[in-house]
């Protein structure tokens, strides 16, 4: 295959039209007896397994030979410990983790995922872990806080770049310049627009190269599976892919899956239908490495309403937040649907599945198919427009309290 992730003919497999060939390979590794990887020019791994499992241990031994220092970071980050393990400055983030309660949402994904899916997931950080171990000169001292890495992280890695970074971005840090900045661009083109007469897919995502964003790049070859993708760093799942069959792309789509709501503090609640409404409250403990090295304890104090964590509070009001799909934790299982998929028909059966909370899919296989799928989980507001629900909503009423998704 080839490794210049651009623009692919699709026909009796699938091409790509404009890339380069792999000119020479540039070493080889191997996880399990029945595992090998090889890595081509670009730094791109070519992994070969006899089964899933060992796929996906060389998935993540992959990624931590080509960024290791950088996966062990989003992961640090993702558990709300980068100031415990690294310095102050990363207290705020902490502080905005631990209050979405992200490693708690990502202990329960891992507890929910179902046979085979949680063995893929298991040799997955056992690659990750296997390959520190082996290579402990690879590893910077002070990411070594975060080995071993666990399931666990994993999802709450998700949970932060996709639900949080995605989902909510808008209603964190302004919809206006989140919209102003998010994107990507895909085109399907039908056989009977093409000179070739084969159906064409292109993906052009627009992505900062960085920090979460990274992609990596990496061929699959096993159990009946040949395809090449992305994922983004430290997920276990190429996110944009195509195999001998099929492929597809994602763009972000205009989705409003998250809302903050505006609370009225009343007698250390907030108003609610007319009522008082107590608070859930939980105390955290947030360990912040000093500059001298030291350590030193602060205490975070989580409060949720009915709609969701409070982000923020001034003047006798607070914000909470509300995101669609924090409990829909299938993600991994349907991405690896959508790779395993021979035609449209099961393609669009692991599109069925709806885990994925936003972005539009656009596909293109050897049939000369072509698809375009606007996907989230769109809460059921009973009221109000677009303009309505991307402002700040009125939290004193259950009128305003969406309870299901579409």
């Amino acid at each position: 295959m080839l490794s210049s992730f651009a623009r692919w003919n699709v026909r009796h497999g699938l091409l790509f039209a404009g890339a380069l060939a792999v000119l020479g390979l540039s070493g080889c590794d191997s996880g399990p007896d029945d595992t090998e990887i090889l890595w081509d020019t670009w730094g791109v791994p070519h992994i070969y397994g006899s089964n899933a499992d060992s796929l996906m241990y060389a998935f993540g031994w992959a990624q931590m030979r080509a960024h290791g220092n950088r996966v062990l970071r989003l992961y640090g980050e993702a558990r709300g410990r980068a100031a415990e393990y690294w310095e102050p400055e990363h207290l705020d983030s902490d502080r905005r983790i631990r209050t979405l309660e992200l490693p708690e949402r990502g202990r329960q994904w891992a507890n929910d995922q179902e046979a085979p899916f949680r063995g893929y997931l298991e040799a997955f950080v056992a690659g990750m872990n296997a390959y520190a171990e082996a290579h402990p000169d690879r590893i910077d001292e002070a990411r070594t806080a975060v080995l071993p890495v666990r399931p666990t992280d994993v999802f709450a890695h998700v949970l932060r770049a996709v639900h949080i970074t995605f989902v909510a971005r808008g209603d964190l840090q302004g919809a206006q310049r989140w919209r102003q900045r998010a994107g990507s661009n895909a085109w399907a083109v039908g056989p009977s627009r093409s000179a070739s007469g084969n159906a064409l897919l292109l993906a052009n995502p627009h992505l900062p190269w960085d920090d979460r964003f990274t992609w990596f790049e990496a061929q699959l070859t096993g159990l009946g599976i040949d395809a090449y993708g992305a994922a983004l760093l430290g997920m276990p799942f190429p996110a944009i892919a195509f195999n001998d069959h099929l492929g597809w792309t994602h763009t972000v789509n205009p989705l409003d899956a998250s809302d903050l709501y505006r609370l009225r503090l009343v007698d250390g609640g907030y108003a609610w239908n007319g009522d008082t409404r107590s608070f859930s409250t939980d105390a955290k403990t947030l360990t912040v490495k000093r500059e001298d090295g030291t350590m030193r304890t602060d205490t975070l104090v989580v409060r949720r309403s009915v709609h969701g964590p409070v982000v923020a509070q001034r003047d006798g009001k607070a914000l909470a937040l509300r995101v669609a799909g924090l409990s829909q934790s299938g993600l991994f299982e349907q991405y690896w649907r959508m790779l395993r998929a021979t035609n449209l028909s099961q393609f669009e059966a692991a599109l069925r599945r709806l885990r994925m909370p936003m972005f539009n899919t656009v596909y293109a296989d050897s049939d000369g198919r072509i698809l375009y799928h606007f996907g989230g989980r769109v809460p059921n507001r009973d009221w109000g427009d677009w303009a309505y629900w991307q402002g700040i909503v009125p939290g004193d009423t259950s009128g305003t309290l969406w309870t299901s998704v579409h």
